[in-house]
C-alpha cells in the first residue's frame, strides 16, 4: 500500500534579505515588528496545512495570539488589522482572503519549490500556472533554488536522489561559519551606547549600541527608550529561559520597546514652564533702563514730589 502524500512542509526556505523587501519594510513601517511576527506564525499556520490554510479571519486571529502571546497582542482587531494590511500589500491573496483562505502567489511558488517532487493535488485555489517556472519569482516571502538543490528531508525521498544537496552541506555549513564570525566581529566595532545598557543571551551579552539606540530612539521619540531597555535586561537577568542568541536579540529588543510604545509606558513628561519667585520679585522694570532714561525719570519723580 503506497504511503498518503503529506501535503504540509516540515520547514521552508525564507530569504537572508527578507527584512530588506519591499512589502516587508511596508510592514514594518505600519506595524513594527509585531506585525512581522503576525505575519510569520501565520506563514508557518499555512506551511503546516501545505499551500493555503481555509480558517475564518477571527479564528486565525485567536490562534495567533495564542502562539504569540497576549503579553504582546491585548486584542484581535489589532492581528486582524495586519491580516487585512498585508492582503492590501499583496502579501495574501485579498480574494481569497475574502473567502477565508489564507494564500499568495508567493506563498504558492515557494511551496512548489520545496514540494517539486511530491504529487500533491493542487486543484484547490492553485494561482500558479502550470508551465510558470517554479524559480523564478519577485515576491518579497519567496526565495530562488533549483530543484537540484530542495534536501532529501523537504521531498522526502531517499538522499541518492539529490546528491547535489548531500554534497553541498558541507560547504553551506562553513559559508555560515564565516558568516556568523564575520557579524560577530562586525559587532565588537560597533560603538556601545552611551547608557551602557547589557542583554544577557545564552552565548554571551549584547551592549546595546549607539547605532541602535539612536534608531530607537528615533522610531519612539515620546518616550524613554532607555527606561524600557532596563527593565529587558533585568527581565532576561531574572529569567534565563527566556534568554535568546545575541544574533537575535536585537530584534527581540526592538519587539520589547514596540510593545512598551503601544501600551504608554515610559512616555515623557511634558516640560512645564517655571520661574525663580525669589528673582522674579526682586526684579524691576527700572533694572532694564540706561542711565539717561533713569535720569529722566527721576527729574519727572521729582517735579511731581517736591520735597519741603
Amino acid at each position: 500500500m503506497a504511503r498518503p502524500i503529506k501535503a504540509g512542509l516540515d520547514y521552508f526556505l525564507s530569504d537572508v534579505d527578507f527584512w530588506d523587501e519591499g512589502k516587508i519594510m511596508d510592514l514594518t513601517n505600519e506595524y513594527g515588528p509585531i506585525g512581522v511576527c503576525v505575519y510569520d506564525v501565520i506563514l508557518r499556520q499555512v506551511y503546516r496545512n501545505g499551500y493555503y490554510l481555509e480558517i475564518s479571519p477571527d479564528t486565525l486571529a485567536a490562534r495567533v495570539i495564542r502562539i504569540i502571546g497576549n503579553r504582546w497582542i491585548e486584542n484581535k482587531s489589532r492581528v486582524l488589522e495586519v491580516i487585512d494590511y498585508c492582503a492590501e500589500i499583496g502579501l495574501f491573496d485579498k480574494a481569497l482572503l475574502s473567502q477565508s483562505i489564507i494564500t499568495s502567489v508567493g506563498i504558492q511558488q515557494r511551496y512548489a519549490q520545496v514540494s517539486a517532487r511530491n504529487k500533491v493535488d493542487k486543484s484547490k485555489y492553485w494561482l500558479l500556472e502550470e508551465s510558470a517556472p517554479s524559480t523564478a519569482s519577485t515576491d518579497p516571502e519567496t526565495v530562488t533554488v533549483t530543484e537540484t538543490e530542495v534536501s532529501a528531508t523537504e521531498t522526502g525521498i531517499s538522499a541518492t536522489e539529490t546528491p547535489v544537496s548531500v554534497g553541498h552541506i558541507p560547504q553551506r555549513r562553513e559559508e555560515k561559519k564565516r558568516e556568523e564570525k564575520k557579524r560577530e566581529e562586525e559587532s565588537v566595532c560597533e560603538r556601545p551606547a552611551a547608557c551602557g545598557i547589557a542583554l544577557p543571551c545564552r552565548d554571551g551579552q549584547y551592549v546595546v549600541t549607539q547605532d541602535f539606540y539612536d534608531r530607537l530612539t528615533h522610531t519612539y521619540p515620546d518616550m524613554e527608550v532607555e527606561k524600557s531597555l532596563e527593565k529587558l535586561s533585568k527581565y532576561l537577568a531574572l529569567h534565563p529561559s527566556k534568554q535568546g542568541a545575541v544574533s537575535s536579540v536585537v530584534s527581540y529588543a526592538e519587539l520589547w520597546v514596540s510593545e512598551d510604545n503601544l501600551s504608554g509606558k515610559y512616555r515623557r513628561q511634558p516640560t512645564k514652564a517655571s520661574y525663580d519667585l525669589f528673582d522674579y520679585e526682586s526684579t524691576s522694570v527700572l533694572d532694564e533702563l540706561d542711565e539717561a532714561e533713569m535720569a529722566a525719570i527721576m527729574q519727572e519723580v521729582g517735579a511731581s514730589f517736591p520735597s519741603g
